[in-house]
């Protein structure tokens, strides 16, 4: 049965990315959404999921192809004068380990068109961890929700590591620097910190398998950086700082400010989509980056 092809596809796709990039298990995924789509072939949400699946992989004209068809079925717009100001009212603050080696090289933002919430989708130059991954950028997410009648933050997400972060704090923050949230950027893997991030216990969530994984802390992450990062012989990682010289507070301290609107005033890269990798793939960046989830909820 139809359905039966799509969730047998979702579950593949959650193991996948749940128990380590196994190619038997991946290419259920494109099976199952293939079958799927053969009967329902204008399923926006599954060629945009066949789309991510390859994007995963990196197969990126297939990607780009199945987001081709979303977009033709579920047009972005374009953000008008009014959408930029929304995106530069609620842009969060970022703060950085004064020690930081790479630099945000873009950011492109996505207005949800039905929710009231706005993903800001950051690209570091790259990764400490993963020098040779073909990957030329780090991608990462903060997603700001926000109540449209009040015009107040409602709800401060980040993405770290596969587990999605949100406190109180933050969005308490918010209210009391002009509805911009403090988020911190971790040391070389850029994962991204809301205030009050130090009380919670990461863990990606895998609903569609019933998994929780727990993910590495901040503690565990500087032990192993401070010995050193993955790969320090790699070739392209020559330049590259070899380990994080400090002790813990040294780690947790971010000190070092980055004004994002300035990316917005300079490039303007903007729009109103649901399907956020695809606009960014399609519309954006003219080269690789690993995709992340869409939405935190």
């Amino acid at each position: 049965m139809l359905e039966n092809y799509f969730e047998k596809g979702d579950k593949a796709l959650s193991t996948y990315e749940a128990y380590g990039r196994n190619p038997i298990i991946f290419n259920r995924v494109i099976e199952n959404y293939k079958k799927g789509l053969k009967s329902q072939p204008k399923n926006i949400l599954y060629h945009y999921r066949l789309g991510y699946a390859y994007h995963l992989m990196r197969r990126l004209m297939e990607a780009s192809s199945e987001y081709e068809i979303v977009l033709k079925l579920d047009p972005p717009h374009m953000a008008s004068e009014d959408d930029l100001k929304l995106v530069e009212k609620y842009a969060p603050r970022l703060f950085l380990n004064s020690k930081e080696f790479f630099k945000l090289k873009d950011l492109a933002v996505v207005i949800h068109p039905k929710k009231t919430i706005i993903a800001y989708n950051l690209f570091w130059e790259d990764d400490i961890d993963y020098p040779g991954d073909n990957d030329p950028s780090d991608h990462e997410v903060v997603w700001i929700e926000y109540n449209k009648t009040k015009g107040k933050v409602t709800g401060v997400y980040t993405y770290f590591h596969q587990a999605i972060l949100s406190t109180e704090e933050a969005v308490k923050d918010a209210d009391l620097r002009n509805q911009r949230a403090r988020i911190n950027i971790q040391w070389g893997e850029h994962g991204s910190l809301p205030l009050g991030w130090e009380k919670l216990h990461p863990e990606a969530i895998f609903e569609k398998i019933g998994k929780r994984i727990k993910i590495k802390d901040m503690p565990q992450r500087y032990r192993e950086l401070n010995k050193s990062i993955k790969n320090p012989l790699h070739p392209l990682a020559k330049d590259w700082p070899k380990k994080f010289v400090g002790n813990y507070k040294d780690f947790i301290t971010f000190a070092k400010y980055i004004e994002i609107r300035r990316f917005l005033t300079k490039k303007k890269m903007v729009i109103i989509s649901q399907w956020p990798n695809a606009v960014i793939n399609r519309y954006f960046l003219n080269y690789n980056y690993f995709p992340k989830k869409q939405w935190p909820k």
